[in-house]
C-alpha cells in the first residue's frame, strides 16, 4: 500500500478528498489527516508517509514551508500540491521545491486526482524497485568480493607462491594489511567432523560451517587482528601476527559451549616474510596431525613436535607371536598384548601419525591373513560398531579411538574364526556362492539365484544369512572389492574400468562402497599400495 496524508485547512475539502475515490481499493493507505503543515508535520515524525496531498496556502506553515521541512524529515516523500486558480505563483515555486504534480481544487474531477496519484504510485514503486535492486547488487557485490578475497587467501596458504610482487598484488587488491612479523597460521579442525555432520544437528554441512565461523570469529576479534577463513571439511585458519595462546583456549571454550562441539589447534612456528605463508599453513596442519596421540580438543605448537625416524623404532608387536596366540584363540593373551602395543607406542618415542596408522593396517592386515588361511576374510566376519577393520583403522581420528576400536573387535574376530574350523553350508548355499564366486561382475539379481536352486526369494535370503552369516548382497559386494583390490594394483586400469570390470555401472558408486570396507577411495587405496 502506497501511504497517503491530506493536508487542508478546510475540513469539507479534507473530507471530500477522503471520499471521493476508493483509496485502498486503489492500493492507497490513509495515514491521517491535517489542517495545517505544523500539524502534518508532527504527524509524519511518527507514521512514515509515501505522497502528501496538500493546499498550499494555509495559516501558519503554508504548503510551501511544509515541503521545505518534509524535504529535510524525508527527502523520499512526494508532494501533490492542490491550489486555487491565483496560486499560480505559488505552485512554481512548489514544482521548483520538488513538488511531483498539482491539482486545481475547484475544477478537480475524481478521475483526474486518481490518475495523479497513481501516476505517483508508479514511479515510487519504480524507484523502490531499484533501490531494492542497488541493495541486491550491493549485498552481491559485497559477497562476491569477500568470497573472492578468500579465494585468493586459501591460494596462499594452499599454494606455494611465486614472486614477492604476486603476493603485495593480491594483498593490495584485497585491502589487507601488511603484517608485522612475528606472524602465525592458526589451524582450527572440528573433532569428529564426520560424526558430527551424520548427527545432523546443524541441518547441513553449510551451516555448521557458518555457525562455527561466527563463534571463533566473534573471540578472534576481541583478541587480535588478521584474516579467518573456512578452508572446508571441518578446517579453519587464523592469519595473524598478535598471537595468544588465551584467543586460542577461548575460542576452544566457546565452540564446547556454545555448540557442544570440540575442536583441536595446530600453531605454525612464528615467521617473518610474507611469502612463508605456505609454508606456515603447512606447518600448522602438521602440528594437527598431532592430534592423533592427543586426543580432541588438542592444542599442538610445529615448534615442540618430536617424532622419532620409522628405522629407528622396531614394530611393538612380533607377527610369530600373534600368530601363536591366534592358533590356540588365547582371547586373553591377544587382549594383553594390544594392550601392550598400545601403551608401548603412547610411552614414545612415537612415530609421525601416518606411520604409526599404518603399523596399525598392517596387523588388520596379519588377522585377514590368518582368517584367509582358514577360508575366512575380515570382510566376512561380523562388523563392529558398524565399521569394517581397514576402515576403522584408517579413518578413526585419533589413535586412543583406534586402540579402543581393535580392542572391541578382536572377541568378534576370534569367534567368526573359531567358526571357520567346522563350517559346513548346505549343497544349495553352495551352489550359490559358486554362481556368485563366477559371475560377480554380471548384474545378478537375488530372485534368479533363489530359481537356479529351487528357493523362493525370501527362503533363500534367510537360509543364505544364517548359513554364512551374511547377506547375499553383502557377500556379493565383498567378492567384487576382493576382485577389485586386485585391479587397482594393476596402473594400467582406470577408475571406472575397473568398476565395470567388477560389476558396478556407476564408478561414484562403487567408490563409495569401496571407501566403506577399505576407509580409502580407490584412487587412495592405489596411492597406498604404490607407495606415492
Amino acid at each position: 500500500m502506497i501511504r497517503v496524508l491530506i493536508v487542508d485547512d478546510e475540513i469539507l475539502v479534507r473530507i471530500g478528498l477522503k471520499t471521493i475515490i476508493p483509496w485502498e481499493d486503489n492500493g492507497f493507505e490513509l495515514i491521517g489527516e491535517a489542517a495545517n503543515g505544523e500539524e502534518a508535520l508532527r504527524l509524519l515524525r511518527d507514521n512514515p508517509c509515501d505522497i502528501v496531498l496538500t493546499d498550499i496556502r494555509m495559516p501558519g506553515c503554508d504548503g510551501l514551508q511544509l515541503m521545505e521541512e518534509i524535504r529535510k524529515l524525508s527527502p523520499q516523500t512526494r508532494c501533490l500540491i492542490l491550489s486555487n486558480h491565483n496560486d499560480f505563483e505559488y505552485v512554481q515555486k512548489a514544482l521548483r521545491l520538488g513538488a511531483a504534480d498539482y491539482i486545481l481544487k475547484l475544477t478537480m474531477e475524481p478521475s483526474e486526482l486518481l490518475q495523479k496519484l497513481n501516476s505517483m504510485k508508479e514511479t515510487i514503486l519504480q524507484e523502490e524497485e531499484k533501490s531494492l535492486e542497488a541493495s541486491r547488487l550491493e549485498v552481491k557485490v559485497s559477497r562476491y568480493g569477500k568470497e573472492a578475497k578468500e579465494k585468493r587467501l586459501r591460494e596462499l596458504l594452499i599454494k606455494r607462491q611465486g614472486a614477492r610482487a604476486e603476493v603485495k598484488e593480491i594483498m593490495q587488491e584485497f585491502g589487507l594489511r601488511a603484517y608485522a612479523p612475528p606472524i602465525y597460521v592458526i589451524n582450527l579442525r572440528l573433532d569428529e567432523y564426520l560424526k558430527v555432520l551424520k548427527q545432523n544437528n546443524f541441518r547441513s554441512e553449510h551451516l555448521l560451517h557458518y555457525t562455527v565461523a561466527n563463534v571463533i570469529g566473534e573471540v578472534f576479534k576481541k583478541y587480535s587482528d588478521g584474516e579467518l577463513l573456512d578452508m572446508g571439511g571441518g578446517l579453519f585458519a587464523i592469519l595473524t601476527d598478535r598471537y595468544q595462546e588465551a584467543m586460542v583456549r577461548d575460542i576452544q571454550d566457546a565452540v564446547n559451549t556454545f555448540l557442544k562441539l570440540s575442536v583441536s589447534v595446530g600453531i605454525s612456528g612464528p615467521f617473518e616474510d610474507i611469502l612463508d605463508l605456505h609454508h606456515a599453513y603447512d606447518q600448522a596442519e602438521k602440528a594437527l596431525e598431532f592430534r592423533f596421540y592427543a586426543g580432541p580438543e588438542a592444542l599442538v605448537y610445529f615448534d615442540r613436535i618430536e617424532y622419532a625416524k620409522p628405522n629407528e623404532i622396531a614394530a611393538p608387536w612380533l607377527q610369530a607371536q600373534w600368530e601363536k596366540l591366534l592358533d590356540i584363540r588365547d582371547g586373553t593373551a591377544l587382549l594383553a598384548y594390544l594392550d601392550h602395543w598400545y601403551r608401548t607406542v603412547l610411552a614414545g618415542p612415537i612415530l609421525p601419525p601416518d606411520v604409526e596408522r599404518e603399523n596399525w593396517v598392517h596387523w588388520i592386515h596379519l588377522m585377514d591373513g590368518f582368517a584367509r588361511r582358514l577360508g575366512g576374510d575380515l570382510y566376512s566376519a561380523p562388523l563392529h560398531e558398524e565399521m569394517y577393520p581397514y576402515h576403522a583403522v584408517r579413518s578413526l581420528e585419533t589413535l586412543e579411538e583406534i586402540y579402543m576400536w581393535c580392542s572391541g573387535w578382536l572377541p568378534v574376530y576370534l569367534e567368526y574364526v573359531k567358526s571357520l574350523s567346522h563350517q559346513q553350508v548346505r549343497p544349495e548355499i553352495q551352489v550359490v556362492l559358486e554362481i556368485i564366486n563366477k559371475q560377480f561382475n554380471q548384474p545378478l539379481k537375488v530372485s534368479e539365484l533363489a530359481k537356479s536352486v529351487g528357493f523362493t526369494e525370501n527362503y533363500l535370503s534367510i537360509l543364505f544369512k544364517k548359513e554364512t552369516g551374511q547377506t547375499i548382497m553383502d557377500h556379493l559386494t565383498r567378492i567384487r572389492m576382493d576382485r577389485a583390490r586386485e585391479l587397482l594394483k594393476d596402473q594400467t586400469y582406470k577408475i571406472y574400468e575397473i568398476s565395470e570390470m567388477v560389476g558396478y555401472g556407476d564408478s561414484n558408486y562403487f567408490s563409495k562402497q569401496f571407501k566403506r570396507m577399505e576407509g580409502v577411495y580407490p584412487l587412495e587405496f592405489r596411492r597406498l599400495y604404490f607407495g606415492k
